[in-house]
């Protein structure tokens, strides 16, 4: 065989059109979900704000009450202090750690189209 066929250059050219329509369609839910990711990001930013302020508001807590404790005198420690240091840890221990923000996977460049119309159909 030194050529193609025009059965087998039609079926190139059907092969790029579909694959450029679909090239096409992935751009469009691309940009879709570069949008929507933005979108969950501010909201994940906002949740991590709060997570934030919850957080120094736990740190002053623990430093009020370790505040307390400190200044409580001796027979207070022995009786009290440690049923008290247990809320101090409870308190500290309180995991208040930010979400990671969402990152957009990238779809692998496509050029298939391209190369098979580059093809060439004849050995001449």
């Amino acid at each position: 065989m030194k050529n193609l066929s025009n059965e087998q250059k039609q079926e190139i050219e059907n092969f790029v059109a579909e694959l450029n329509t679909l090239s096409d369609e992935i751009d469009t839910e691309q940009d879709n979900a570069r949008e929507s990711t933005a979108k969950l990001n501010e909201k994940v930013q906002r949740y991590n704000n709060v997570v934030k302020n919850a957080r120094d508001f736990r740190d002053g807590v623990v430093q009020k009450m370790k505040d307390y404790s400190n200044d409580q005198p001796d027979n207070w420690q022995e009786s009290e202090g440690e049923t008290y240091q247990e809320w101090i840890d409870a308190w500290e221990e309180a995991e208040l750690i930010k979400i990671e923000l969402m990152e957009l996977p990238e779809v692998e460049d496509r050029d298939h189209s391209g190369t098979l119309e580059g093809l060439p159909t004849s050995c001449e």
